[in-house]
């Protein structure tokens, strides 16, 4: 990586944190016993940017509460560099590296535009991967719903489902793969697995239903972690109720929260769970998101929210102050005292160990935002081959599942990034299962 290795803070959190909180987890001790061999290898010779496989376990095992499935997460972590490879591979590049809250260093892999701009890696890989598929001649059935797992003889063969005029469809096969995504815009299943999150908004595209889940489980497939289901901390939600995620990278790249008494209140780039949990303690159960003009010049995505109208603006901090509708002297004072962290490279308030630019560019823009659901850890459960697995812990033969209708990957919360490294890595894996049972 071309990057400048400036987050020595943060892996000595991270160790700190595996060494007080979780002492009594086996994995994560392991873990960061490891980590920490490596870390004073490198400070005995700081050459290159820090970082590794257990480095990634180890974040992602304390992300996720030492929830997760440890085999689960070697294997992402093991293939993560590798998937960014086959990406570039077939026209994906992904090169900017920045920051996502609950990592210890810069890891997160996103796109650029022409202009060399950060911009939104959904939008901007999914084409590719559908690309990629119809350049194999791979036939592709939309406006047809999946309803029944073919089984014979404790086989998975197939699927039946209804296509978009009501037509029944069969698809015989010799291997399936379950990748229909989790059940955040499922409103009746997030409340029957966690009632809390009753009323709450989500980020989710209205197919995240949980109908994949819901065919494994017909056929024998045992779920895991159902009840985890995250919430994403800043979300703008539009007078009409529509809800729109507002990525974690800005906050990794430099961004801060504050509150209705325009005072920060938290590390910004903790874990979701955290910093979501913090938000709702606040007048409104909301916060503003704080940006300047130079965040905006190296971001499309930024651009995007003040194009969509989710921003307000201001030339000083006080007429920013104006159009949030907080206390001038008091979110002057905040800017003030975060600028003089940054510079510093030391945050006495929240501890917050990331640092990149102070926010000192006029204009500068505030975005609303409140926690909405975003993301289910559970589901399906699975093995390191992405083969579905009974209640006894046997796999369904034929039977395969990748991505956010899977359980056990991310355990209590799951990291900003990890998402599409999951698809990525366990889409490839099951992939290659179901091909080589199928031959």
């Amino acid at each position: 990586d071309k990057n400048e290795f400036k987050e020595a803070a943060g892996v000595e959190k991270t160790l700190a944190t595996a060494a007080e909180k979780f002492a009594d987890n086996a994995t994560i001790t392991a873990l960061a016993a490891t980590v920490k061999s490596q870390w004073d290898a490198y400070q005995a010779n700081p050459q290159g940017y820090f970082d590794s496989v257990e480095l990634m376990e180890l974040d992602t095992m304390i992300g996720g509460k030492g929830k997760n499935n440890p085999e689960l997460v070697k294997a992402l972590a093991e293939n993560s560099a590798d998937a960014i490879e086959w990406l570039a591979s077939i026209g994906a590049e992904v090169k900017n590296v920045g920051a996502f809250g609950g990592a210890s260093v810069k890891r997160i892999h996103r796109p650029v535009n022409a202009d060399g701009k950060v911009t939104a890696v959904g939008a901007y890989i999914v084409p590719i991967l559908e690309k990629n598929l119809q350049d194999r001649n791979v036939q592709f059935l939309f406006d047809t719903t999946a309803n029944e797992i073919i089984m014979k003889d404790g086989k998975a063969v197939g699927i039946k489902g209804t296509g978009k005029d009501g037509h029944k469809v069969t698809i015989n096969a010799k291997s399936v793969v379950i990748a229909t995504g989790g059940f955040g815009a499922n409103a009746e299943m997030v409340e029957k697995y966690k009632p809390e999150l009753k009323g709450f908004a989500t980020t989710n595209a209205e197919g995240a239903q949980g109908q994949g889940i819901d065919m494994a489980t017909a056929v024998g497939a045992a779920t895991v972690d159902m009840d985890q289901i995250q919430i994403h901390p800043t979300v703008h939600i539009e007078e009409d109720g529509n809800a729109h995620l507002i990525t974690e990278g800005l906050r990794g790249d430099g961004a801060i929260l504050v509150n209705a008494e325009g005072k920060r209140f938290y590390d910004e780039v903790s874990t979701r769970d955290k910093v979501s949990a913090a938000i709702i303690e606040q007048t409104d159960k909301s916060a503003w998101l704080i940006v300047d003009q130079t965040m905006v010049d190296k971001s499309a995505v930024i651009a995007g929210y003040i194009k969509s109208g989710y921003t307000v603006t201001g030339a000083t901090y006080e007429e920013l102050a104006k159009a949030m509708g907080v206390d001038e002297a008091t979110f002057t004072s905040t800017m003030n005292t975060w600028n003089q962290a940054v510079e510093a490279k030391s945050d006495a308030e929240f501890g917050r160990t990331s640092f990149a630019n102070p926010l000192t560019t006029a204009p500068y823009y505030a975005i609303k935002i409140t926690p909405a659901v975003h993301h289910t850890m559970g589901g399906i459960v699975i093995n390191p081959k992405a083969e579905v697995l009974n209640e006894k812990g046997e796999a369904i033969s034929g039977l395969y599942a990748a991505g956010e209708v899977t359980g056990g990957v991310h355990g209590a919360n799951r990291l900003g990034g990890n998402a599409v490294a999951d698809f990525v890595v366990f889409g490839r894996i099951s992939g290659q299962s179901a091909a080589d049972n199928a031959k």
